[in-house]
């Protein structure tokens, strides 16, 4: 049987590993997202892929603070 200590560590890895695949995905929307601005010239694409990057932007940094909050917590 696993003791509170080892389960609660468990669970702490767990969410890390959640958090770090989430931060990977936003990173590649990212990229994918500045490949689609640089390459269209049709303004309403231009707008969308602005807010689009800044979303994402948002998005990557809420999730690293998340992981930061979980990394250090005890």
């Amino acid at each position: 049987m696993l003791t509170k200590k080892c389960k609660k560590a468990l669970k702490k890895k767990h969410e890390e590993d959640i958090l770090s695949r989430e931060v990977e995905k936003v990173q590649d929307e990212l990229a994918a997202t500045l490949h689609n601005f640089e390459n269209t010239i049709e303004p309403e694409l231009l707008d969308y892929y602005t807010y689009a990057y800044k979303a994402n932007q948002i998005k990557h940094s809420y999730l690293l603070k998340k992981l930061k909050e979980v990394y250090y917590s005890e």
